[in-house]
């Protein structure tokens, strides 16, 4: 699934992610602090409305989780009510998990002072989570709200902005808080944050929700204060007179949901995260130098320094050549001005024209030539605006290459961001790819799919297509109340010959079709009926298999969920009982052509090769929970070469003959409440029948499959 977390994310971490979504691909909401990105872990700029309704249509989340800017204690960041509407809005009316984390701020009561209720950040929360639950409920997000203490991560070495802020003031000697010393913390591990996340999304459902966060470890600021204390001998600590706080007790909720505790506390990973701490401060310092330092942060000063130190040079050599007839030609003022504009820009070319302006008027007055020529007669201007103008031209060179380099960085950059991104959407497309090639492979509704269950029906035994047709119906439409009835040749009744487990109740074992008369219309004409008026006692589908023009076989789904009442559920069952119509009308017409081959000459009864299969059908679907039967053993069922025997039972009933040459009925859908009424009607037809045990029926099979093979094997070697 694709996740974006948003919002306050300073605290995230990769392990972090890790423990969150471990199979997800994560998307974060640039902010700084953010932790650089991985194969599953991407940074998106989502500034501005336009970037963020692009990221959220190009990416279509599954989850968001928004981290209130109330999870950092003192936050001097703005409020994050008008981000997280921007948010709401361009997720309306799509199907995404939206989980918000706010901080404890709505939660806090204050027992000294019964007139404060609320204060500004109380009224900011509460008004973020009515937010959340305004648009869960008029544009049908599914939306939950967790009140959560304040955040710190140990991974971060504590660098939530609170705790960095307290390190910074411990290591300059004194801290200050504005909570009193008895105040109670109020704390939470983001590893805990991360577990529950990955719970509730774990079980997720659809209705909007909000859960209290407990904070259950005993531990005040005068704890914490001491605890810092201890890294940094002779801290200074003072405490604030700010009202106290209370946090209400935990409610049991999240741990009898969710089977979630916070299990880390402040007090015991304070000390590791103050080491780590000063670990990593050591470390930071130790890469500065100071010279360096000054130098990178003064560079103006030494540009200027610089400028003096050339013209100088420049002064003493044109000092040393100006008895030098080729050298004295050159105007070395000129090229000093040069120079410098050229390296160091249009600022710096003027400074360096004024200094070669006041060099020519001192080289002047050193000659003893009186100022007065030189500002009256407008000849002797010409050298001091050509020093001028090289040193602007070549400033405003030198300041234009800057710029257009600048430029032209600065659009790599943005031409390498946008890359980069289009690699991350290249790389999506690509997983995408992955998956629905997956999807239309392992799908329950695929071709894949279709294909395989086509090879499954391929039989022609009826008893078995009944259980494979329950068994495909139930993995791919995802219904367990299936159930398959046969029609008798008369067309008066409909008798159940499997049906899912545990639904014996709803379905009858022999059904009157003319109670059914608009069931059985429906199916002449459409075939398919959908109960689209809930009528309680009729089956919410059915679908009917036609032999010979009529009607022989019914599938039924007696319950159905709300989201199978759709046109996508209809076709798809109408696909799936066209498929099993196409197997069961091949199966009968099997039957119809091979039965004179399977019965005993003489008789109306199943020789072993055909009735043993039947048999072991109908075992199987005892076994599986989807039918029943009984194995009656027939005395003096040879009369009348089994005329007598073949009119007392029903048509779906089976009657053949085993190894040990006794005459069975196979009586499909009946147990042993059933039995007395079977014992009469055989009875009225002078027939006296014995139950097989369910032992006696196992080792009788066994038997009979043995000899079965056997003659199989012998035919095959001859």
């Amino acid at each position: 699934m694709e996740v974006l977390l948003v919002g306050n994310t300073d605290f995230i971490t990769k392990q972090w992610i890790q423990h969150s979504f471990p199979r997800d691909h994560v998307v974060i909401a640039e902010r700084e602090g953010t932790v650089d990105g991985n194969d599953r872990l991407r940074i998106v700029n989502m500034s501005d409305a336009n970037t963020l309704a692009e990221t959220l249509t190009t990416y279509e989340f599954d989850r968001i989780v928004f981290f209130s800017e109330g999870l950092t204690p003192r936050s001097e960041r703005d409020g994050d009510l008008g981000y997280l509407r921007r948010l709401l809005h361009a997720i309306r009316n799509r199907s995404t998990q939206m989980l918000m984390v706010c901080g404890p701020e709505s939660e806090f009561t204050y027992p000294e002072n019964a007139d404060v209720r609320d204060t500004s950040k109380s009224l900011m929360s509460r008004a973020s989570e009515e937010l959340c639950l305004y648009y869960a409920r008029t544009y049908r997000l599914e939306a939950k709200i967790i009140r959560c203490p304040y955040l710190y991560a140990p991974e971060r070495n504590g660098a939530t902005a609170y705790f960095g802020r307290l390190f910074e003031q411990a290591s300059a000697g004194s801290i200050s808080f504005c909570e009193r010393k008895q105040q109670q913390t109020c704390f939470l591990c983001a590893d805990d944050l991360a577990e529950l996340i990955y719970r509730m999304f774990d079980d997720w459902t659809a209705e909007s929700e909000i859960f209290h966060v407990p904070n259950v470890f005993d531990f005040t600021y005068g704890d914490l204060a001491d605890a810092i204390s201890a890294a940094f001998p002779g801290l200074s600590v003072t405490f604030g007179e700010d009202r106290p706080q209370h946090y209400p007790a935990d409610d049991h909720v999240l741990r009898l949901r969710y089977g979630w505790s916070p299990r880390y506390s402040l007090k015991q990973d304070l000390p590791p995260v103050l080491q780590r701490w000063k670990e990593a401060r050591a470390q930071e310092q130790s890469k500065k130098h100071p010279v360096w330092d000054f130098l990178r942060n003064h560079s103006k000063p030494w540009i200027a320094i610089e400028i003096f130190i050339a013209f100088i040079l420049e002064e003493l050599l044109r000092t040393a050549v100006q008895g030098n007839s080729q050298l004295g030609t050159v105007d070395l003022r000129l090229s000093f001005v040069v120079i410098v504009g050229t390296m160091h820009g249009l600022n710096a070319g003027v400074f360096a024209a004024a200094l070669a302006c006041v060099g020519m008027a001192l080289s002047y007055a050193s000659k003893g030539a009186s100022f007065a020529p030189l500002f009256y007669d407008t000849s002797n201007w010409l050298a001091f605006v050509v020093y001028f103008v090289a040193g602007a031209v070549c400033g405003y060179v030198q300041l234009r290459n800057r710029e257009n380099l600048r430029f032209m960085r600065d659009e790599n950059s943005l031409l390498r961001e946008r890359l980069a991104f289009l690699r991350d959407l290249y790389h999506d497309v690509l997983d995408d790819r992955r998956m629905l090639r997956g999807q239309i492979i392992g799908r329950r509704d695929s071709f894949g799919k279709m294909y395989a269950m086509t090879r499954e029906l391929d039989e022609v035994q009826p008893q078995k297509l009944y259980h494979t047709t329950i068994r495909i119906m139930q993995d791919t439409l995802g219904g367990d109340s299936f159930g398959v009835y046969r029609i008798d040749s008369g067309g008066r009744f409909a008798r159940l010959m499997a049906a899912s487990p545990q639904t014996e109740s709803l379905f009858s074992k022999s059904a009157l079709l003319e109670n059914y008369a608009n069931i059985i219309t429906a199916l002449d004409h459409g075939g398919l009926w959908v109960n689209r008026n809930l009528e309680p006692d009729l089956p919410m589908y059915a679908a009917g298999v036609h032999a010979d023009g009529k009607l022989a076989v019914v599938i039924v789904l007696a319950k159905a969920q709300p989201d199978q009442m759709n046109l996508y559920f209809q076709n798809l069952f109408t696909i799936m009982c066209g498929l099993v119509e196409s197997a069961m009308v091949r199966a009968f017409d099997y039957e119809n052509v091979a039965r004179q081959a399977m019965l005993v000459p003489g008789t109306e009864f199943l020789n072993t090769r055909a009735f043993l299969p039947k048999v072991l059908a109908a075992n199987e679907l005892k076994h599986d929970h989807m039918g029943d039967h009984l194995l009656l053993r027939v005395d003096d069922a040879w009369q009348d070469n089994g005329s007598r025997l073949m009119g007392a039972i029903r048509q779906t009933d089976e009657a053949g003959v085993l190894q040990d040459g006794n005459v069975y009925v196979l009586m499909n859908q009946a147990g042993k409440h059933e039995l007395p009424i079977i014992n009469k009607r055989l009875a009225q037809a002078g027939l006296h029948v014995t139950r097989v045990s369910g032992q006696e029926e196992d080792a009788l099979l066994d038997e009979a499959s043995e000899q079965v093979a056997a003659e199989s094997h012998e035919g095959g070697t001859a």
